[in-house]
């Protein structure tokens, strides 16, 4: 028997052997915190890290004391960190009042402190081209600039100018240099913008200030305030600039908290390129969930490599993020570490970021007193090879790097769009709408079908001229017969007509071209329904499920049945449903004459033109393109403002009012309706309330 154990015993490890040597495994460390990522729907989705912590640098700095010994010391409060061409690290250690220098490697190199003339607090830090050191000393207010060997070569301090008051704050926390040698430093407290300065220190202008952000209630404090209020209230002014970085091509990035515009893209004029575009919106944060509160995004700083993709922190959130040039979500993590108890690449209060030309990502946390370290992952340096490709119009090339990446992620949404590009390019249309279906891009699916169109029309245009003549001496010869003949086109059904609720159908065609007549029959000859009205109204759902099922992807490209079909129709019919009610009311106190079956008619009548042009809209967009965009908005627009019209001409009518009357009633309706909602949704959230208090109380009697 224990032989028998024995032989199984070797066998079985004689199985494990040979699979583990013909089945190798690839060993990978887990990752302290998890990477996300977009869809083309915008859904967050979980994805592969793309990047991998590797260490943290400048835990202990070494410091010769007067007694020639070396003393380790930490980091104190440091707030900027700059890495040179050469990959040399560059940290304001600001509480220390001096800026370390570590090379490639992280190994200590020297300490700046610039004994002729100490620095007191500095914040920032930048080096030139040519090596040049500028630093940001923002206790003693004023940009010093040394030599690569630290020699102080000049000062440069509060801006002189006519246009700066005597209540400017100059208090310089960053600065970059553009390769003319233009200097632009951002200032503490200051809204007036980047300070330019020229290569001698002079001052130059203000640069890329902030627009100043008005609320609605500042609005009507301007209509209604008297001079005397309104000089008690406090200034409105532009929010400041919070940190700054410069690429290669002289693009100057700033980071703001303000609401809109926080991270702006600044071209030689000061125009912002990315005016339109928001970062760090819909991002999850581990922060957010520990502390179970809703955490106001606070971005500290930006930072770009060789390949322009631009990574932005956010240190409230401890966010990471990372953006391709044109300003495309690539991935982000989040994770808080916690102090006493930390982990490598974990932070707990980021203040600065930086790549170096190896693509090694350093930041460095303000409350650990530390630079983590981070490298692309096999799967992040593929997405960034594929994006590089991409931006450079090398579809062919990058579509091996997209394809790799789809093989790690599946749902890597962008890489169907570099395949389909790559496809687009070879001609392959038909495979390249797919592709760009699946990406989400629906300007490249619009492109791919013109050139799917224009083939079809080559190739077929004899058939359809041939066609089109037949059809038309068809309808020649039809029209003649007709007026000779007199005879019916289509046969009439007597069974059909002679239902009551079919003439009052009918009778919305005469609503169409005679609105104001054709309401007030509604009223007084008995021309309509409910059986009628109920026939519009479920017309007009199916043309809701048509419009977002149907629809082309051109013009739907995140389609409504995505967010939940169900939902869209919900909030229609309690919205029309409350107007019905809420307009009637109103018009019961206002002495309208409409009663509750004529409002309800007249509302399901007034959807008609929806009904008329919606389905035949939604399905002729299968065959447009973006270049017929505008035909498509001019249809879908006349068709809303003539459903809009109706709804008033309807109320006029029905309750005799005039004009004035009329724009009273609507507007009281929709405050009316508002108001309700409001009592709506404290009584759910009463009733919710109430319903978690009883079965509190019943856990505990049950007890």
């Amino acid at each position: 028997m224990r032989n028998h154990q024995s032989k199984s015993k070797y066998v079985l490890w004689l199985v494990c052997l040979i699979a583990l040597t013909g089945f190798p495994m690839i060993a990978s460390a887990d990752v302290p915190y998890r990477t996300f990522t977009e869809d083309s729907y915008e859904r967050t989705i979980m994805t592969q890290s793309a990047y991998s912590p590797v260490g943290v640098l400048a835990q202990e700095i070494p410091v010769v004391n007067e007694k020639g010994e070396v003393e380790y010391t930490s980091l104190q409060r440091p707030q900027d960190l700059f890495i040179a061409d050469n990959d040399d690290i560059y940290i304001a250690d600001t509480d220390n009042n001096r800026i370390v220098h570590l090379n490639e490697d992280g190994e200590f190199v020297r300490i700046i402190t610039l004994p002729e003339s100490p620095l007191n607090q500095p914040q920032g830090v930048f080096v030139a081209d040519n090596g040049d050191i500028y630093i940001a000393d923002t206790g003693n207010k004023r940009v010093v600039h040394l030599d690569k060997n630290a020699k102080l070569l000049n000062e440069i301090g509060r801006p002189e100018s006519p246009l700066i008051n005597e209540s400017f704050v100059y208090e310089p926390t960053n600065m970059v240099i553009d390769k003319r040698g233009f200097i632009y430093v951002v200032s503490k407290g200051s809204y007036h913008g980047i300070i330019q300065f020229t290569p001698e220190g002079k001052f130059d202008q203000f640069f890329g200030t902030n627009k100043t952000e008005v609320t609605l209630m500042d609005i009507i404090r301007r209509q209604f305030y008297s001079k005397e209020q309104l000089s008690r209230q406090v200034r409105l002014l532009p929010v400041t600039i919070r940190n700054i970085d410069i690429d290669d091509q002289g693009f100057i990035y700033t980071v703001s908290g303000s609401k809109t515009e926080q991270v702006k893209k600044l071209n030689i004029r000061g125009e912002n390129i990315w005016k339109e575009m928001s970062f760090n919106e819909r991002l999850f944060s581990l922060a957010s969930v520990e502390s179970d509160e809703l955490i106001e995004k606070q971005l500290t700083d930006v930072s770009l490599d060789q390949n322009g993709n631009v990574t932005i922190i956010d240190k409230s959130r401890n966010i990471v993020s990372q953006y391709d040039a044109n300003g495309t979500m690539l991935f982000y993590w989040s994770g808080r570490s916690a102090l006493g108890n930390s982990l490598v690449g974990l932070t707990a209060a980021p203040v600065a970021v930086e790549t170096n030309s190896n693509k090694r990502l350093y930041i460095l946390d303000e409350a650990l007193s530390l630079i983590q370290v981070y490298e692309p992952t096999e799967f992040g340096a593929t997405v960034h090879e594929a994006y590089k490709l991409m931006e450079e119009g090398k579809y062919a090339e990058g579509e091996q790097y997209w394809n790799k990446v789809l093989k790690l992620n599946a749902h890597f949404s962008p890489a169907y769009k570099g395949i389909a590009q790559a496809a687009f390019s070879r001609g392959e249309y038909e495979r390249a709408r797919a592709l760009f279906k699946l990406a989400g891009d629906g300007e490249g699916y619009s492109d791919s079908f013109w050139q799917i169109r224009l083939q079809w029309f080559q190739k077929n245009f004899s058939t359809l001229a041939n066609f089109a003549i037949i059809a038309g001496l068809l309808l020649w010869v039809l029209i003649k017969l007709k007026r000779k003949f007199n005879f019916r086109m289509m046969p009439k059904s007597n069974k059909l007509n002679s239902q009551t609720w079919f003439q009052q159908l009918k009778h919305v065609f005469y609503i169409l071209k005679h609105p104001i007549d054709g309401f007030g029959d509604l009223r007084y000859l008995n021309k309509g329904g409910y059986i009628s009205a109920f026939v519009i109204l479920i017309l007009t759902v199916v043309m809701l499920l048509v419009k977002s099922f149907y629809t082309s992807f051109t013009y739907n490209p995140v389609p409504v049945y995505a967010k939940g079909s169900t939902y869209m129709l919900t909030v229609f019919l309690a919205v029309w449903l409350s107007w019905v009610v809420c307009n009637y009311l109103v018009g019961s106190i206002k002495q309208g004459e409409a009663r509750f079956k004529d409002v309800f008619v007249g509302s399901c009548y007034s959807l008609f033109p929806v009904v008329l042009l919606g389905i035949p809209l939604a399905l002729i967009s299968n065959i447009f393109t973006q270049s017929e965009a505008s035909i498509y908005s001019s249809i879908e627009v006349g068709m809303l403002l003539w459903s809009g019209l109706l709804f008033f001409w309807n109320i006029q009518a029905l309750q005799n009012y005039g004009v004035g009357e009329t724009v009273l009633n609507i507007t009281l309706t929709v405050i009316t309706m508002t108001i309700m909602w409001v009592l709506v949704f404290i009584l759910i959230g009463l009733t919710s309330e109430f319903g978690n208090f009883v079965y509190t109380i019943y856990q505990e009697v049950s007890m």
